[in-house]
């Protein structure tokens, strides 16, 4: 036995008698330790030994390439041809593209923790706080100058907290404060949604509840991050000397921001209100939205209904879905459908609930919203396709692309024009 293997058992074991301290004092205090393997899991990467352990496991996953054929759905006056090149299971995080010559390459970041491409599936370079359970995972992955960074849901012993992470040495960058109702939590509405600008990102941090008060007030506490746009100036992002990044409150009052758009100098999001109530909003800087006190939505369970936003003088939506449509994504239009709607300001989202493309015509510097096209894809829509500078991903004909729950990657293209 060589003298590097030595060394290899000698840690294991270490760091084994380490893990079943952990273990075994999870059984005077169950919170200390939910998940085992995940202590042996960290064990093995600090001695080099998960990347061959984990392989065996990405095997399993199930994800193959697609050759079936288009299909084709009428909107009310272009067509959509929908065509499947990648099956997956789970659920995306973010969808980053790029072009590789004539050919289009993606990266899948999943909320379970995988990156997976084309031939290869990785594991992300998460914590050890990293928490899967109560809907959490990774929830946005984005990139600022080659380095990946993410927003998570983590904990540490009884504290369920949000964190964004550099991925390539997993270090916690951000930290929100210990969330006040752990059996409220539900880390679906940490939101996650992102633009980049040339020198800062606006960052969505969502309230991650779903009828927990105590949560949910956080949205209007100045010394919370949650229920917040946070901007963030990319060289504080980059500055791998600070344990703490500095932000700046960009708006507040939000609920579950998922999509984020910059169009002209006009900023809009996408949002998820509580029973009914989905919110398209312009985002204004300092302006208050109004969650927990204000939505055109009812409380779930009750269905009382929440204060106006004139009541407080919050900043009011420009179209709320009455019933909601769960939003999961905003961006501008592909150039075809842009130009066939020259006279406004073109939007488009995707959604889970209604599992439609979301096609929003808005008048030109002004808050009037002409009119909300829903173009019924059957599937729950997810992300859509992003270059690296955080564009609309479009290829040489005009494709766009989208994920969709458990289901696999698209590339869509608006098509057959009625002038």
């Amino acid at each position: 036995m060589n003298f590097i293997m030595k060394k290899n058992i000698n840690k294991f074991f270490i760091i084994l008698i380490i893990v079943l301290i952990s273990i075994f004092s999870g059984y005077e205090n169950p919170k200390l330790v939910e998940i085992p393997k995940k202590y042996f899991y960290f064990a093995l990467k600090k001695i080099g030994l998960r990347d061959n352990f984990l392989n065996q496991q990405i095997d399993g996953l199930d994800h193959k390439e697609e050759t079936t054929k288009s299909n084709e759905f009428r909107a009310n006056s272009f067509s959509v041809i929908l065509t499947k090149l990648k099956s997956f299971s789970g659920l995306s995080s973010s969808l980053i593209m790029s072009k590789n010559g004539e050919e289009s390459e993606y990266e899948i970041f999943t909320q379970e923790g995988f990156k997976i491409e084309k031939n290869r599936i990785s594991e992300m370079n998460l914590p050890i706080s990293f928490y899967k359970e109560q809907a959490g995972g990774v929830k946005s992955v984005f990139t600022i100058e080659d380095e990946n960074y993410a927003l998570i849901s983590a904990k540490k012993l009884s504290c369920f907290y949000a964190s964004l992470i550099n991925l390539r040495n997993s270090k916690e960058i951000l930290k929100s404060k210990c969330l006040p109702d752990n059996k409220g939590i539900q880390f679906s509405g940490l939101g996650g949604a992102y633009i980049k600008t040339e020198n800062e990102i606006i960052l969505s941090i969502g309230v991650p509840a779903h009828k927990a008060e105590k949560i949910s007030a956080l949205a209007q506490k100045k010394n919370s991050i949650f229920g917040k746009m946070l901007l963030i100036e990319n060289k504080v992002l980059l500055d791998q000397s600070q344990n703490e990044i500095n932000y700046k409150i960009y708006s507040s009052g939000h609920r579950n921001p998922q999509g984020l758009v910059l169009i002209g100098k006009r900023l809009f999001s996408l949002e998820h209100g509580p029973h009914g109530g989905d919110e398209l909003n312009e985002i204004i800087e300092g302006e208050n939205y109004g969650w927990p006190i204000a939505s055109l939505g009812t409380e779930y369970g009750t269905h009382k209904s929440y204060e106006s936003h004139a009541s407080d003088n919050f900043k009011k939506p420009l179209f709320v879905f009455i019933p909601a449509v769960a939003p999961s994504a905003l961006n501008v239009c592909p150039k075809n459908l842009s130009q066939y709607y020259k006279s406004y300001d073109c939007l488009m989202g995707l959604s889970l609930k209604a599992m439609s493309i979301l096609v929003f015509l808005i008048e030109k510097d002004t808050d009037h919203v002409v009119s909300v096209e829903k173009i019924f894809l059957n599937k729950r829509l997810r992300h859509f396709g992003l270059e690296k500078k955080g564009n609309l991903f479009l290829d040489e004909d005009e494709n766009f692309y989208i994920t969709a729950d458990g289901d696999g990657l698209y590339k869509i293209k608006f098509t057959g024009f009625i002038n």
